[in-house]
């Protein structure tokens, strides 16, 4: 990140701290460990320090750039690549700030204090550090995340125009990110490796890329649903939960400019904490019901729609990412191994649910 100078340092200490004179006696640059699969995130760092009196102070410092930053995939035509870099919404992130969407009682964003425009489509988010509660998500934190999730698509329902069409963050998706990983997983290599063919059996490997031949089938059936603008990676690491009580969440990295279906914030929310390794596959049943029922009692939509969207943009967006075979290089180590077992169970889970579904 490119640091601020100091007088812009201290004017945005100041502020935070509701104290004109407040002065800085010590600053730390701390970065902070991401999944780097982000298209626009370029950098995530802590600032902090003290005042001359002892007071701390901290801001959450995020670097985000235009995807064409990125470098090309190995298994993405250079023609395909261009058009989503061409069409990836890289401000979203920013935009929200600028523009606050309306937001249901309980959810808020958090504090923004400065936008760096760096040139050269890179902007630098000086956010709120916003202290979180350390309690893990038990299934009422999954219910009140979903009610307010459900919530907030109510609030902003988006009718499909020839300007806004059905959502097309969805498409560019599944050409891009869908289409890299799907190579990797036809390729027998993959499963022959031994921390894949631990967890993942022939029949999962086959569920899998059968699949894939229904992407244009959901894609189409999706887009026939009602639409409305939501979070977009609304996973329990991006809806902090508040030490100081002031919301039930902050919800952090808005990240898809796009109309999505009714329903689809329900697919991040449920793998979220699976992809981290925290959630043992056992328990996702249990989550998948109860977030379901608590989001279709918030919108304006029939609870069989509520459950294809969910249930289908899941499968588009989180199928052949389920398996961490970005991890393929990496050190099998004890802690490894576990990931790759419970990502398996993630993926085996959504896999029925796509292979139940009806187009």
């Amino acid at each position: 990140m490119t640091m601020t100078s100091t007088a812009d340092l201290t004017k945005l200490v100041r502020e935070s701290l509701d104290d004109p004179l407040a002065e800085i006696a010590q600053r730390h640059v701390e970065p902070v460990v991401y999944a780097s699969g982000s298209l626009s995130t370029a950098g995530l760092h802590r600032v902090r320090g003290t005042t001359t009196d002892g007071r701390p102070w901290s801001f959450f410092v995020k670097s985000i750039h235009s995807a064409r930053h990125w470098p090309l995939p190995p298994a993405v035509p250079e023609t395909q690549w261009e058009e989503l870099v061409e069409g990836f919404p890289w401000r979203t992130d920013a935009d929200v700030y600028l523009a606050p969407p309306p937001l249901p009682a309980g959810l808020r964003l958090p504090r923004l204090h400065r936008i760096d425009d760096l040139g050269d489509d890179r902007l630098v988010l000086w956010l709120e550090d916003v202290q979180t509660v350390s309690a893990g998500w038990d299934l009422d934190r999954y219910r009140r995340a979903a009610r307010l999730l459900g919530a907030l698509a109510a609030m902003r329902p988006v009718a499909a125009t020839p300007d806004t069409p059905p959502d097309s963050g969805m498409r560019l998706y599944c050409a891009g990110a869908v289409q890299y990983f799907l190579s990797i997983l036809r390729d027998s290599a993959t499963w022959r490796h031994p921390l894949v063919a631990a967890y993942a059996d022939d029949l999962l490997r086959a569920d899998l890329l059968a699949l894939a031949d229904r992407i244009g089938p959901l894609l189409a059936a999706v887009e026939r649903l009602p639409h409305a603008l939501a979070h977009g990676d609304a996973s329990p690491q991006n809806l902090l939960v508040p030490a100081d009580g002031s919301a039930e969440f902050v919800a952090v990295d808005w990240s898809w400019g796009s109309p999505t279906a009714v329903g689809f914030d329900l697919g991040q929310l449920l793998v979220g904490l699976a992809h981290a390794g925290v959630t043992d596959p056992s328990e996702l049943p249990e989550i998948h019901t109860a977030i379901e029922s608590a989001y279709a009692a918030e919108v304006d939509a029939d609870p069989e729609t509520v459950s294809f969207g969910y249930a289908a943009t899941l499968v588009l967006r989180s199928a052949w990412t389920a398996l961490p075979i970005d991890h393929l290089d990496a050190e099998p180590t004890p802690e490894l191994h576990e990931i790759f077992r419970k990502r398996a169970g993630l993926a085996r889970f959504i896999v029925d649910i796509g292979r139940s579904l009806d187009v």
